[in-house]
C-alpha cells in the first residue's frame, strides 16, 4: 500500500507526469514489437517548443520505469527521448553493447545536456554502436 500512499502524497503536476510517463513506457514497449525502429526513433524525437522542467521528467521516468512490468533500458531510453523531446529537451539515445561471461549483453542510456540522465548504471563499459539525437534544428517547428 506504501506506493500508492506515497503517489496520492504527490502534487497533481508529478502524479500527472508519473502517469504519462508510465503511459508512455507502456507505449514503447507495445511499438517496440509493431512498428520500425526507425518509425519509433522519428516519433520519439521529435522536438516540441514547450518547456518543462526536465528534471522533474527525467525523475517521471526514472521512477515509472521501476513499477512498469517488463520496462527495459531501451524501452525506459526512447519513453525519456520522447518526454523529454514533447517538452523541448534535446537528448541522445545511446546504444551500446559489451561482452562478459554469459555472453553479448546491449544497454541503452540517454544524455542530456551532457550528463548521462536515465541508464548510468556501468554504461561505460558498453562499446556504443549508435546515438539517436533529438535536438532542435534551423526551420524546425514543434
Amino acid at each position: 500500500m506504501k506506493p500508492l500512499a506515497t503517489f496520492l502524497a504527490l502534487p497533481g503536476s508529478d502524479r500527472l507526469l508519473l502517469i504519462r510517463a508510465a503511459a508512455t513506457l507502456l507505449a514503447v514497449r507495445c511499438a517496440l514489437h509493431l512498428v520500425s525502429i526507425e518509425r519509433l526513433r522519428a516519433w520519439a524525437g521529435r522536438l516540441r517548443d514547450v518547456d518543462r522542467p526536465a528534471a522533474r521528467i527525467i525523475w517521471s521516468v526514472r521512477t515509472a520505469a521501476r513499477r512498469v512490468p517488463g520496462a527495459t533500458c531501451l524501452s525506459a531510453a526512447l519513453a525519456l527521448q520522447r518526454l523529454l523531446s514533447s517538452a523541448g529537451h534535446p537528448s541522445q539515445v545511446h546504444i551500446g553493447v559489451a561482452r562478459d561471461d554469459s555472453g553479448f549483453l546491449a544497454h541503452a542510456w540517454v544524455v542530456h545536456d551532457g550528463v548521462v540522465v536515465i541508464g548510468e548504471e556501468e554504461h561505460e563499459r558498453y562499446a556504443q554502436l549508435t546515438a539517436w539525437d533529438a535536438r532542435k534544428t534551423v526551420g524546425t517547428s514543434g
